[in-house]
């Protein structure tokens, strides 16, 4: 692994470009590492290959070499994402908020993008009800593009002990092209997306094909059949997403997540693992998760694979 090579992720935070190239890094990384380094620092990056490197990210196609996190670690601490279009309706904000709250309720982080319209209105509604948020932005973490309203959102975010994400470096200004770019992070961040409002060119809808590109479900609030700002919505249902209309019709078979031991480790449990994988996400010792994970698996909440994994039941 090129981490070892230059002695972790100390060695990363302290090795000098010739060194980074000499490891094995492209220099094209080197540059925005080295970048990352001085303009965000004490925000950390992480690279592929690194322990703190989301693991939901890895399922992309093409996942970001590097991301940049002010706030708290990602993680796997996303539950759901909600989306939309910037151009929305009063209906669609107000449904979004809902959305939003409804969705820190069932624990987790809400994942948006902090653009204006739907994103912002979820990531307000997730902090009204005291949950915590995930903005996937279309910037550098140090860029000024941002107006004084983004910046409010951001900070706010913040405070609420959530995160601002970003693969670019970190003056990077927003771009046409890295909006729809950073729509994959969303998506793979999240256990499901819900559109909210979107026309059939809106990036909501980009994220909803990365949703479904990498099998998360996709569900979709539906709106008038002769509305502009419904017709994505209104083709994802058509093409079998889940109409959705309160998140508790679609989410009865979700546990709440908390910060408890049994709600971590039912979070870590997105897929089919074995007893040290699991045990490495927690990072805790092997007797411990094997003694929870016995008790889950006698209230029916976990069952034990034929292979020796564990899946939720």
């Amino acid at each position: 692994m090129l981490l070892d090579n230059i002695g972790g992720e100390a060695g990363l935070l302290s090795a000098g470009g010739a060194e980074l190239v000499a490891a094995g890094f492209r220099p094209k990384l080197v540059e925005q590492m080295l970048s990352a380094r001085d303009e965000v620092s004490p925000d950390p990056f992480y690279t592929l290959g690194s322990p703190l490197y989301p693991e939901s990210l890895l399922g992309l196609a093409q996942p970001p070499a590097l991301i940049c996190v002010r706030g708290a670690k990602v993680g796997d601490r996303a539950g759901l994402a909600v989306v939309g279009a910037r151009a929305c309706t009063p209906y669609g904000r107000l449904v979004a908020r809902r959305l939003g709250a409804q969705a820190a309720n069932l624990g987790g982080a809400l994942v948006s993008g902090a653009a204006r319209g739907i994103d912002e209105s979820a990531h307000r509604g997730a902090l009204e009800a005291g949950g915590v948020t995930i903005a996937i932005l279309g910037q550098g973490l140090c860029s000024r593009a941002s107006g004084p309203e983004a910046r409010r959102l951001h900070e706010d975010i913040l405070n609420g002990g959530g995160s601002l994400v970003s693969e670019l470096p970190p003056r990077d200004p927003p771009t046409k092209y890295t909006f729809p770019r950073r729509n994959r992070l969303i998506a793979a961040l999240a256990r499901a997306t819900v559109v909210v409002e979107a026309s059939l060119q809106s990036g909501a809808m980009h994220t909803a094909k990365a949703a479904r590109d990498l099998s998360r479900e996709v569900w979709a609030v539906p709106g008038r059949i002769d509305a502009p700002a419904s017709a994505g919505c209104l083709l994802l249902i058509a093409e079998g997403c889940l109409c959705v209309r309160e998140l508790v019709e679609v989410t009865a078979g979700w546990r709440r997540v908390g910060n408890d031991p049994a709600s971590r480790l039912l979070m870590a449990l997105d897929a089919p693992r074995g007893l040290g994988e699991i045990a490495a996400r927690l990072e805790a010792p092997l007797r411990e998760v094997l003694g929870l994970l016995t008790k889950l698996e006698l209230t029916g909440a976990v069952v034990r694979l034929p292979d020796q994994r564990y899946a939720l039941s």
